[in-house]
């Protein structure tokens, strides 16, 4: 009967416990969701997200999910949602947990315009449609993740540890090492006033360069006004070469229209010429005719030339340079015009022939007067005119050595040609007359176009410039600009060369004389 009763017992706390599960199963299974609204999201860790996970709004339970897929290399959660919810095109989801040891849940943001913020209710937004999935997904860092982070984290740490100690180490020897010795030298030199002396040294340098400052100053307030004058004379040249210019343009236009229209003349002419030279060359009668169809007279004529080519080859012995120079010097603002020539032979020896006119005049006569008192006074007197080169050089390859008179006045001179003669080095030292040094000119002359030279360079480069003392003029006296106040020494000019030699010379000469032959026909 033992076993009667024991199995009354087992009987009785079965229904007891089917009992039990009837009452508590109701609250403890996940509630039913109706909805047939579908939607999938990819997460790359879907652990604690079964089948039949619930899905969340705001923590009210929309759905749950029905399926779970690997899609390449992520989890796939297809949802089944409620037909009420609204999913817009900014919407995501996430996974969270309820507790510790339950299963997760995936709670969605639906998204869509906010009427709390301006800016959402500004962007266009659209609703997603049935079987569309959520756009966006936030994984929330997971245990494993976090602790296979720090398992990656932390030797590097140890090595940073290392270094630190590494570098605090070799801090403290430097410290108690090459900073000790330092500060007790700092301290050495406190105590025997070294750097009292060093300053004081300072001191004196800074003084010694506000005097020089101070007279720098002083010297540039002096030349500010020689400076001001010089630059109200080349504006008053500028103005008058810019009107100058604009009259040799119209000149230059009206002189060409004149030449279009005796152009148009001597087509005339031309077409005359032609008629009379086809009617000689149909006749052999004459003297044209003859010479035209005369084989033996032709024969003649060619050794005639002939002959002439060969005298006219021995007069070619010499080879001539033509040019026109225009020099502007910078602080004196005054002009200078050349007219040169350059007689070279076949061999390594020239003649160079120069006229300059300039608003300085001729080459000043110098001379001491007495004056009362016993004193002497050295009066300089300068009249216009032109001044003259007349040299002899001989060349030894790209150099050149020349000798003779240069300005009027004795003086010596070397060139130097470079880059196949497009750039020319001149330097010519020639006798004092203001100054008591000799005068030196510098000069560089660069090729920018054919026969068309930039020219520039330092006049008088060994004499300091400055103004020269003018004796008053007579009130009624019509006083040139130039002569009313004379820059003399060192000077900067700027300028431009036309050289042409043979060749170019007889071009210009069958142009221009063609059309002068046309002109005064």
């Amino acid at each position: 009967m033992r076993w009667l009763s024991r199995l009354t017992s087992i009987a009785a706390l079965a229904v007891l416990a089917g009992a039990a599960a009837l009452i508590i199963w109701p609250a403890v299974r996940p509630p039913h969701v109706p909805g047939s609204f579908r939607t999938r999201a990819h997460f790359r860790d879907a652990a604690g997200l079964p089948v039949g996970s619930q899905v969340v709004i705001a923590g009210v339970v929309v759905g749950e999910i029905e399926g779970l897929a690997i899609e390449g290399n992520q989890a796939r959660l297809d949802m089944r949602l409620r037909d009420d919810v609204a999913l817009w095109d900014d919407a995501y989801a996430t996974r969270k947990a309820s507790s510790v040891l339950s299963d997760n849940y995936v709670e969605l943001s639906p998204g869509g315009p906010d009427p709390s913020d301006p800016e959402s209710m500004a962007r266009p937004h659209r609703r997603l449609r049935s079987g569309e999935a959520i756009p966006r997904v936030i994984e929330a860092a997971t245990t494993d993740r976090v602790l296979r982070g720090l398992e990656r984290a932390v030797p590097r740490v140890e090595i940073a540890l290392g270094a630190a100690q590494v570098m605090v180490e070799e801090a403290r020897e430097w410290t108690d090492g090459e900073l000790y010795r330092q500060l007790a030298a700092i301290d050495r030199d406190l105590d025997e006033r070294v750097l009292d002396r060093k300053l004081d040294g300072l001191d004196e340098v800074s003084a010694r360069a506000d005097r020089a400052t101070a007279a720098a100053a002083d010297q540039i307030a002096a030349a500010l006004p020689g400076i001001d004058r010089g630059l109200d004379r080349l504006t008053t040249l500028s103005t008058d070469a810019r009107a100058r210019i604009r009259g040799a343009t119209a000149d230059l236009h009206t002189g060409l229209a004149d030449v279009r229209d005796r152009l148009d003349e001597v087509d005339g002419y031309v077409a005359r010429a032609d008629e009379l030279i086809e009617s000689v060359a149909g006749e052999r009668s004459g003297a044209l005719g003859t010479l035209i169809h005369d084989d033996e007279l032709g024969d003649r004529m060619v050794e005639l030339t002939d002959s002439a080519a060969e005298a006219a080859a021995g007069l070619d012995r010499l080879k001539t340079v033509i040019g026109f120079r225009t020099e502007l010097n910078l602080l004196a603002a005054s002009p200078r015009f050349y007219v040169t020539a350059e007689i070279a032979s076949r061999g390594d020896q020239f003649y160079l022939v120069e006229l300059m006119r300039g608003f300085d005049g001729d080459a000043p006569v110098v001379e001491l007067r007495e004056r009362t008192g016993g004193d002497f006074v050295r009066v300089a007197r300068i009249r216009e005119g032109i001044r003259y080169t007349a040299q002899w050089g001989k060349r030894l390859g790209p150099f050149a050595l020349r000798f003779g008179f240069k300005d009027s006045a004795i003086g010596a001179g070397a060139d130097l040609r470079l880059l196949g003669g497009r750039l020319r080095l001149a330097a010519d030292l020639s006798e004092p007359t203001l100054a008591r040094v000799p005068r030196l000119k510098l000069a560089a002359a660069l090729e920018v176009f054919r026969s068309v030279y930039v020219v520039g360079g330092i006049d008088d480069a060994l004499t300091a410039g400055a103004e020269l003392n003018i004796a008053p003029w007579s009130p009624d006296a019509d006083v040139p600009l130039a002569l009313a106040e004379l820059h003399y020494g060192r000077d900067y000019f700027l300028g431009f060369n036309l050289a042409f030699n043979d060749a170019d010379i007889n071009t210009l000469l069958r142009i221009y004389g063609a059309l002068v032959a046309t002109l005064v026909r």
